[in-house]
């Protein structure tokens, strides 16, 4: 055998040996539960044993020693010779944890692990010698039967039918299908808008049935390789049982985990990211959640308390909920203690509501435990929950009840590649805003928002809110609109309210890197391409709730009337524009102003035969559309006696071209996107020298 076939070998054999002991893990300690499940005890046994013959086969003596010796004590366990003990478990459980570091050693090429004194202990509980072991022993108990050794046939079959593939290539997989959905957004936009052009024609008929066609296809292969990266979240919560049954006898308590919903599946980046938040939420409601024995007989509770843990799908997120039937939370010694350690202030204090409160328990360094101990009251742990999920853009709700105890739920992404999106209009400018990160939307009046302690809030319902307007992060011209539309947003377990002009739509997108010269920009998760082909950029909500923080506190001034919207004298403008979102966004643009009246054509040809009647005050044309382009319009127009002003906008610089901008007769020349504020000028300026003439 080469070498290049042992190196297969042994790899293999990490991996399966890893899967072995993650289940061993769970079923251990299921077994504690079920001592008389022989089904489980011969999967347990199976599972040891395959991990001895192939250790032994590949000369790994530690790792087969060890696993002999436990094999032994479980063919007993299944044979009904010994009992199942808390000290037979105990040694189990140990065995378990020295494979792990048995395994570490054989991938490092170390040898840390040292097996002698367990195999010792090994053997006496195998002779029912091992203290805590001696009533495991039954002489004379008749053999067991065994499992239909069948279903184990069925079980290696369907392992036959897997393979298993580097998550890199997973990756570059998904990357290409991200590559495909931008160019199915785009086609679907196109068809769309040549179909308003020439609806009715056969070719246009057999492009939209086609595209469509493409759109189901794309979708279905997304789906495809969306779950080709997807595994169970049961490959993180296997290993709570044992972390619940280890800090329990620690701490004299006596608690249940109760798992639903293991086989739920999530994208594999996110499994990663949410195994260390779900450790210390657990942590901590079985040590601050569940009381002991004595104070629950006290309160009318059963002795044993009860964690939930479990998970579901809602829409294209996944929820977990963390449930304990304990103490409960108390908000006002949270915000006391919070106050005590200058967390927040007493003026603060005052006007967070109960799950604001409960949030404080996300503060570095916060805890409210009497005592400090191994498993929290160091004011570590918590922290870490928000970090990562702030990570996965999730929400953490807190809900408790004094008393009668308390829930997390969170809520995160499926995956992190492709998402939903809410488009917001800002200024004129379109970002994106992750849908898993929205709550609500709210319409208001600039009236309804209110300055507190130079912050600007909004009271919704029976909270206060506060509020970020996205013009001012992003330095952005501030907007004249005064129905204004709040997103509420969430972020683990902080709320805010982001403040934009108008809500554009709902969108999937592809997240896409800014690259090493633009990266780094704070506010800025990265950047999209939409279907019409332009780029838009990606809000980073944790980046701008962080900015919010750093903003210096000022009174802002309610806004006065401006000029422009004092005007009695309205105005009507005529826009050209093969595209139908650039005509929507300028016609929004314009109306929002109150006093310009706009009316939409999609080409210059249908310009030339409708002026005349429409008779506008000012016209705006795209210079790049098909058939008749903005100088040929323009020309057209001043050849037929039009002597109002003209502006031309475009995506592209042509503003070099001044020669011939001024030979067709434009008054002015615009760059995509349009600044509302800037056409705005403008209009004013011609529309001033138009009637000075």
């Amino acid at each position: 055998m080469n070498n290049n076939d042992m190196q297969d070998l042994v790899q293999d054999f990490i991996l399966e040996t890893e899967e072995i002991i993650e289940a061993l893990d769970h079923d251990l300690v299921e077994l504690e539960t079920r001592k008389n499940d022989l089904d489980l005890l011969n999967k347990i046994f199976r599972g040891a044993h395959t991990m001895k013959g192939a250790s032994s086969f590949l000369g790994f003596d530690k790792m087969s020693g060890v696993t002999h010796h436990a094999e032994e004590i479980l063919n007993k366990l299944r044979k009904n010779e010994i009992s199942v003990t808390p000290g037979i478990m105990d040694i189990l459980l140990e065995f378990v944890d020295i494979t792990k570091t048995i395994i570490v050693d054989i991938k490092n090429g170390t040898d840390v692990a040292d097996v002698t004194d367990l195999i010792n202990r090994l053997k006496l509980a195998n002779e029912g010698k091992l203290p805590g072991a001696s009533d495991a022993t039954r002489s004379g108990a008749p053999e067991a039967p065994q499992k239909n050794v069948e279903q184990v046939k069925k079980a290696a079959m369907s392992i036959e039918q897997t393979i298993r593939v580097d998550v890199s290539r997973l990756d570059s997989l998904m990357n290409l299908v991200g590559e495909l959905v931008l160019s199915r957004n785009r086609i679907g936009q196109i068809s769309g808008d040549l179909e308003k052009k020439f609806e009715g024609e056969f070719l246009i008929e057999q492009l939209m049935e086609t595209t469509s066609q493409i759109g189901l296809i794309t979708t279905e292969l997304q789906l495809a390789v969306m779950k080709t990266r997807m595994v169970p979240i049961g490959k993180v919560f296997n290993k709570f049982p044992r972390m619940v049954r280890d800090l329990c006898r620690d701490m004299g308590k006596d608690v249940d985990l109760v798992i639903s919903g293991e086989e739920t599946e999530l994208d594999k980046s996110v499994v990663e990211e949410i195994g260390d938040p779900l450790i210390h939420m657990i942590r901590n409601s079985v040590d601050h959640g569940v009381e002991v024995p004595e104070i629950r007989r006290k309160r009318g509770k059963p002795d044993k308390g009860i964690v939930n843990l479990s998970a579901y799908h809602e829409g294209n997120h996944i929820v977990v909920e963390i449930k304990d039937d304990g103490a409960g939370m108390d908000a006002e010694v949270l915000k006391a203690k919070a106050v005590e350690k200058g967390v927040i202030t007493i003026d603060e204090a005052k006007n967070l509501d109960n799950e604001s409160a409960y949030g404080l328990v996300f503060k570095p360094g916060f805890s409210t435990a009497a005592q400090i101990t191994d498993v929290s009251g160091r004011g570590v742990g918590m922290d870490v929950v928000k970090t990562n999920i702030e990570k996965l853009n999730g929400i953490i709700n807190i809900e408790s009840e004094l008393g009668h105890g308390t829930r997390f739920r969170l809520k995160l992404p499926l995956t992190l590649a492709i998402i939903q999106a809410l488009l917001v209009d800002v200024s004129g400018e379109i970002f994106a805003i992750p849908l898993v990160s929205v709550i609500e939307t709210v319409r208001i009046k600039e009236t309804e928002i209110h300055s507190f302690e130079g912050r600007e809030v909004l009271k919704l319902r029976d909270s206060v809110l506060s509020l970020i307007r996205l013009d001012e992060i992003y330095e952005l011209q501030e907007s004249l609109n005064d129905d204004i539309y709040v997103v509420v947003v969430g972020l683990a377990e902080k709320r805010l309210g982001f403040v934009v002009n108008k809500l554009v739509g709902q969108e999937e997108i592809v997240i896409k890197s800014l690259g090493d010269y633009l990266s780094g920009n704070e506010g800025i998760a990265g950047a999209t391409i939409m279907g019409d082909g332009r780029v838009r950029l990606i809000i980073d909500v944790a980046g701008v709730m962080e900015i919010a923080t750093k903003m210096p506190r000022r009174f802002r001034k309610k806004k006065t009337e401006s000029t422009t919207t004092k005007r009695n004298d309205k105005i009507t403008a005529l826009i050209v524009d093969d595209s139908a979102t650039d005509r929507k966004i300028i016609n929004r643009l314009l109306t929002s102003t109150g006093w310009i009246e706009s009316k939409e054509v999609t080409s210059g040809k249908d310009l030339i035969k409708v002026f005349e009647k429409v008779d506008p005050d000012i016209i705006i044309t795209d210079i790049m559309m098909p058939e008749m382009d903005g100088y040929e319009v323009a020309k057209a127009l001043r050849e037929k006696g039009f002597e109002k002003p003209i502006i031309a906008i475009s995506g592209r610089s042509e503003i070099s071209e001044r020669k011939k901008i001024s030979a067709a007769g434009i008054d002015a020349f615009l760059l995509k996107p349009v600044n509302l504020q800037s056409m705005l000028d403008k209009i004013d300026e011609l529309m001033a020298n138009s009637r000075n003439k």
